[in-house]
């Protein structure tokens, strides 16, 4: 761990031990490997958060770091044999009963701040395995909402509510539903996570709980509006287009967007005829340079 404790968990070097701890704390919950399955990233931060809270987590720890009497390189998980670490974990993808890293408390760090970050995993967590599979949906069913199920590699079948809103990257926990491997293991089994990717739709982009969509209007329908209809998620609707609209105008349809949450919204985009076909006659000129003299209007006035 080449910088500093401070520096890792975010905080001063006045800081207060109730400062650091928190700080650890909530570093910790959002960096745990059983929480970030396979994160090579991840688990490396864990460890030095690991390390720069041995260093500092006690009064005792940071009297002597800020007296030079310890430095960052000292106590540092990196270093020393891996079985004279004070600390374990369990991989998701290992075997049951194997023995690994985070499964219990570290030096320097007290047991109830331990249990309050990570739980009481005890024995019986070195003992199980979670399990991590990854699931497509459709956008479709990202936005509305869905219930499937799936066939695990072990046979065994689950039920999978997707909620409405999901994005790609979620997890959905099944808890105890881990396949127990050995059949002398009387500890409950472990979790399975299915992890969410949202399949990209040709039509919808999202933006939040909103879903947009880009619809071709023609000149007429820009001029003197009408109704249109308009894909969503759930079915087409007829849509009103006001007159006088413009490329990039956005219209709001309620309620079409994450079920209960959001909107659609329908980016208007005008779209000319064909240049080879003949629609420039001369009836149409006319009419057009009539409006113009009628009606002068410069879009660029300001601007310039």
């Amino acid at each position: 761990m080449n910088a500093n404790p401070y520096d890792i968990l975010g905080v001063k070097p006045q800081a207060s031990q109730d400062e650091i701890k928190n700080a650890y704390r909530n570093l910790a919950k959002k960096l745990h490997p059983d929480l970030n399955p396979g994160n090579k990233t991840a688990e490396t931060k864990f460890k030095e958060i690991n390390a720069a809270y041995e260093l500092i987590g006690t009064p005792e720890m940071k009297a002597k770091y800020d007296r030079g009497e310890i430095n960052d390189q000292q106590d540092s998980p990196k270093h020393g044999r891996p079985e004279d670490q004070p600390f374990y974990y369990e991989t998701q993808s290992g075997p049951a009963g194997a023995r690994g890293r985070y499964s219990q408390a570290f030096h320097g760090m007290d047991d109830d701040l331990f249990s309050s970050i990570f739980g009481n995993r005890g024995e019986s967590r070195q003992q199980n395995t979670d399990e991590l599979y990854k699931m497509s949906v459709s956008f479709n069913d990202s936005i509305l909402g869905s219930e499937k199920e799936i066939t695990l590699p072990n046979g065994k079948r689950l039920r999978v509510k997707i909620p409405a809103g999901i994005e790609t990257g979620k997890k959905l926990r099944f808890a105890g539903q881990a396949n127990q491997t050995d059949s002398t293991n009387s500890a409950a089994p472990g979790n399975i996570y299915v992890e969410i990717e949202v399949a990209p739709s040709p039509l919808f982009t999202r933006q939040g709980n909103d879903i947009e969509i880009e619809i071709p209007i023609s000149v007429p329908e820009a001029l003197l509006g009408g109704e249109i209809k308009v894909p969503t998620v759930d079915g087409s609707i007829l849509l009103n287009i006001p007159p006088l609209v413009s490329s990039g105008q956005k219209l709001r349809v309620g309620g079409k967007g994450v079920k209960g949450k959001g909107d659609q919204l329908v980016k208007l985009k005008i779209v000319n005829p064909n240049q080879k076909t003949d629609v420039l006659d001369e009836e149409f000129k006319n009419a057009v340079e009539l409006w113009k003299k009628r009606h002068p209007f410069d879009p660029r006035a300001g601007k310039q």
